[in-house]
């Protein structure tokens, strides 16, 4: 329906529509239907804490991660738990890794003296062709939870033995994955602690998909019950995408200790998850010790950011993806890219700095109406008629007085 105007009203609306370009034009952004931070909320390692977000379909916007490194050269506090590969390969491991437990304790204490030390292990599927439950072999067992308690460290290093393994392979993503849903509660990894699963093996991994060898078509469901009798034989191998997502969740670092034959292998899986490291393991297990202290140095100076629940795939791009060899009290700055192509709704997901922190992200959807949880955010061409018409009333005032 058109607007019928006299010639004199025209006029008026014409030099209103003159004067509403020219506000138009130093207008600020935030009057306009725009992707927008609309607040923020501080933080300390890792700033700020929280953004809360507008996102207009197909208008990117841009913020800042920055992570501020410590000045000591590790964290105050440190959890490190030791998951060990138990299959028959490594019986000739064991009696040396007893024997370094001491000298573990005072290297890692020295760099950071508030730390407590746990056990995992895994063999893998006790179901052939993967492994034997007459063997006693299985997915993943806690075998101690983190502890300062020296002696029980110890203690649980002392009461480790092998099984056997059938094929090459062994279950490390179900026990990484194990280690990332359990850590708050069974594990009891500290919030406030920068928190490290080293991972010690000498043979590849299986992953989602590998199950159908053994008849095993359920996918794995990312929770920590081991269903099946014997447990873990109901559900196929986890994907990296599943494990990734459960370490990021438990905010834990993987450093890999692992033998120079499959070395390649985990740098690829480093390289997926986007975040931990890779130490050579010698084939007797001597130079653990310095294997966990090189991956710790490693991983307390190179620091990746990744969206973690992101939904709607929100996050477009994080640049630079890493940095390395970050000195200690230098902070890095990590631009995060939004946007929105309209299929998505309201979310919030997290930009986790694994071992510092994270910043959580409240986003809201603009719709084509410019409408998001009941804030109305007026279209370009809607404020430019509005101003126009305020400028055509304005005039037929100034004429009547």
């Amino acid at each position: 329906m058109g607007l019928s105007l006299s010639k004199s009203s025209a006029k008026q609306f014409s030099a209103a529509l003159v004067l509403a370009s020219s506000i138009w034009g130093v207008l600020p952004l935030t009057a306009l239907a725009q992707s927008q931070v609309t607040s923020t909320v501080p933080g300390t390692e890792v700033d700020p804490a929280e953004y809360n977000i507008f996102l207009d379909t197909g208008d990117p916007l841009v913020v800042s991660v920055t992570v501020n490194v410590p000045l000591e050269a590790a964290p105050s506090k440190l959890d490190l738990f030791l998951l060990e590969d138990l299959s028959g390969s490594f019986a000739n491991d064991l009696p040396i890794i007893r024997n370094l437990v001491p000298n573990l304790i005072s290297e890692i204490t020295a760099l950071v003296p508030d730390t407590q030390f746990g056990v995992g292990s895994f063999i893998d599927k006790p179901i052939n062709p993967f492994g034997s439950a007459f063997n006693g072999d299985y997915v993943y067992q806690t075998e101690l939870a983190l502890t300062s308690n020296q002696a029980s460290f110890q203690s649980a290093i002392n009461g480790l033995s092998t099984g056997s393994g059938v094929d090459v392979p062994e279950a490390q993503l179900e026990a990484l994955l194990q280690t990332g849903v359990r850590g708050a509660s069974e594990i009891g990894f500290r919030s406030d602690a920068f928190s490290v699963v080293v991972l010690s093996t000498d043979a590849v991994f299986h992953q989602a998909g590998d199950g159908v060898s053994a008849g095993i078509l359920t996918p794995n469901d990312g929770d920590a019950d081991l269903e099946g009798t014997p447990p873990g034989t109901a559900e196929d191998y986890p994907s990296v995408e599943q494990v990734k997502q459960a370490l990021q969740a438990a905010n834990v670092v993987p450093i890999f200790a692992v033998t120079s034959s499959v070395r390649s292998t985990y740098e690829d899986l480093v390289s997926k998850l986007g975040f931990g490291s890779v130490v050579t393991l010698s084939s007797d297990s001597s130079n653990l010790v310095n294997a966990i202290s090189t991956g710790l140095s490693d991983i307390f100076t190179n620091i990746s950011l990744i969206a973690v629940g992101d939904d709607f795939g929100y996050v477009k791009s994080i640049n630079p993806p890493s940095f390395a060899d970050v000195a200690p009290g230098e902070s890095v700055v990590f631009d995060v890219t939004f946007t929105s192509d309209g299929s998505g709704s309201d979310d919030t997901l997290r930009l986790v700095a694994a071992g510092f922190g994270e910043t959580v992200a409240n986003i809201d959807v603009l719709d084509e109406d410019g409408g998001s949880g009941g804030v109305t955010v007026p279209e370009p061409a809607s404020i430019l008629g509005l101003l126009a018409f305020g400028g055509l009333g304005a005039t037929r005032l100034r004429q009547r007085q």
